[in-house]
């Protein structure tokens, strides 16, 4: 009896999970992609036409070279989840836990649950998105989202740190010129600009790692 199943057309149709649970494999094989992405086990394996296992393995595989769009609302189980409006009022909490999170796969469902939530209200393409409460409300929920969602905002999110380091220099030097920051400046507030420095920099080397997987089979 032939097996149906369900081949991924994009990155959309694989979930976040189902990568961190390919990731977690040391050393992948064609079997471990199918396992994995067509969500099947051996007993299902073994029914697959011999013929269509390189086809479906290299169909799989092929997904992953190309680079998603940010997209910045989804839907999620009959739930609309959205990403953060507006990332110059992000809070503080939101801000240290996203990039706690976002450096790591196994941890990338909890980075979701912040920079996504459910929408609670909109008018035409603005909307609103749930309260922060902490990324332990969605994280759970965020690993059965679309991985080309993910990995779309991990591109927006690079590219965003990247301008901020661009802009900090000419930002400091047109303060220090208006006089609202002398040029000694304190000791204390010179060793936070350059914690936060470092904190960006270590954010944008560790997304350009975590998006440096042109192939999911070596």
């Amino acid at each position: 009896m032939k097996l149906e199943v369900n081949i991924p057309e994009n990155l959309n149709d694989i979930t976040l999970g189902q990568y961190q649970e390919f990731l977690r494999i040391e050393e992948p094989t064609e079997e471990d992609i199918l396992k994995v992405f067509l969500n099947i086990n051996i007993q299902g394996l073994v029914k697959i036409k011999a013929a269509d296992v390189d086809t479906y393995a290299n169909h799989i595989t092929s997904l992953f070279n190309n680079e998603p769009d940010f997209q910045n609302r989804f839907d999620l189980r009959g739930q609309e989840f959205g990403f953060i409006p507006n990332l110059d009022e992000i809070t503080y909490g939101e801000n240290k836990d996203v990039t706690a999170y976002i450096n790591d796969w196994q941890s990338m469902h909890k980075a979701m649950a912040v920079l996504y939530r459910p929408i609670i209200n909109k008018l035409a393409k603005k909307y609103l998105i749930e309260e922060y409460e902490g990324s332990h409300k969605y994280s759970e929920v965020m690993k059965n989202m679309p991985l080309g969602v993910v990995m779309g905002s991990m591109v927006f999110f690079y590219n965003l740190t990247n301008d901020l380091l661009k802009a900090i220099p000419s930002y400091l030097a047109k303060q220090v010129k208006k006089g609202q920051m002398t040029g000694a400046i304190s000791e204390e507030n010179g060793e936070a600009i350059k914690k936060y420095i470092h904190s960006l920099k270590e954010t944008s080397e560790d997304l350009k790692r975590l998006q440096d997987y042109p192939s999911i089979l070596a």
